[in-house]
């Protein structure tokens, strides 16, 4: 994996997926070693469908940090990964009932950053993204 300090932008890099399910071994096994090919430095998963169980698995796989939501092993979930070499301290966390949203606001490098992984219903629901802003303005995030 590529140390921070390798980068040649000296910047943090992102990867969203929608990974559809992590419950199967070998299907984790792959998306982690996906993810360390790409040399991501922070991953938002999206439709995760994973058990408490699964989770401690990511974790042990990611070395590094997790915030990882689940629903059901069937539905939804979302997790937010970041990299062991990053220097990331947690402030707070948010997620939604229905497991549909994380909000991790922290500092990475001693600059505020509040990261945000959503999966969004697939229908229209304006109501959805307005919770989310509310959320955003009420604990007066920085650095969405």
């Amino acid at each position: 994996m590529q140390d921070n300090k390798e980068n040649k932008n000296g910047g943090v890099t992102f990867c969203s997926w929608n990974i559809r399910g992590a419950n199967d071994p070998i299907k984790r096994s792959k998306i982690m070693a996906h993810l360390k090919s790409l040399k991501v430095d922070i991953a938002f998963l999206q439709e995760t469908h994973t058990k408490l169980q699964t989770q401690m698995r990511f974790r042990a796989n990611w070395i590094g940090q997790t915030y990882h939501l689940s629903f059901t092993a069937k539905a939804r979930g979302t997790a937010i990964i970041i990299r062991k070499g990053i220097t990331f301290i947690l402030k707070n966390t948010i997620s939604d009932k229905e497991r549909r949203y994380t909000i991790v606001a922290g500092e990475i490098y001693s600059t505020p950053l509040t990261l945000i992984n959503i999966y969004a219903p697939n229908f229209d629901n304006p109501q959805f993204f307005k919770k989310i802003m509310h959320q955003i303005d009420e604990y007066n995030f920085q650095n969405v």
